[in-house]
């Protein structure tokens, strides 16, 4: 059997509370006694990273749900004007280069950039960073991987 709601109401009150307190600066300890958690510090840094990640959750559908939309009117513009476009027509070939491109930055589908670092001095941490890096570049665990 699930949770109550007035539980529910509870659990989320209590857990906004726990943001405002910390996002003031109060402690993890003070939160926890101020707000009866019965497993002290732990359990409100817990409760909080967990409303924080089903927060998370909620705004990455929500933007998933408007991605979707803005593909659509994207879709319908480029079908506005794709005749046009193919027969050469120059604005209309404007029209759906930025309409691809536009789709294509919505979607992430542009390849990442490669970028290359430098490293002018080398201490032994960061030669063993970069061993590590190389390590997994090439599909080797590297130490501490499993």
């Amino acid at each position: 059997m699930g949770v109550s709601k007035a539980k529910q109401a509870e659990v989320a009150a209590r857990r906004k509370q726990a943001i405002q307190l910390r996002l003031a600066g109060v402690d993890w300890d003070t939160i926890a006694e101020q707000l009866g958690y019965r497993g002290g510090r732990g359990a409100a840094c817990k409760d909080v990273t967990r409303a924080l990640e089903e927060r998370r959750a909620d705004l990455d559908k929500t933007a998933e749900e408007l991605r979707a939309v803005e593909v659509s009117r994207l879709d319908r513009l480029q079908a506005a004007v794709w005749a046009l476009a193919v027969q050469g027509e120059p604005t209309a070939m404007n029209a759906v280069l930025r309409i691809i491109d536009r789709r294509i930055r919505l979607l992430g589908l542009d390849a990442p950039r490669r970028t290359e670092v430098t490293v002018q001095q080398i201490d032994s941490r960061d030669a063993e960073l970069i061993e590590m890096i190389n390590e997994a570049r090439a599909g080797g665990t590297g130490p501490g991987g499993g």
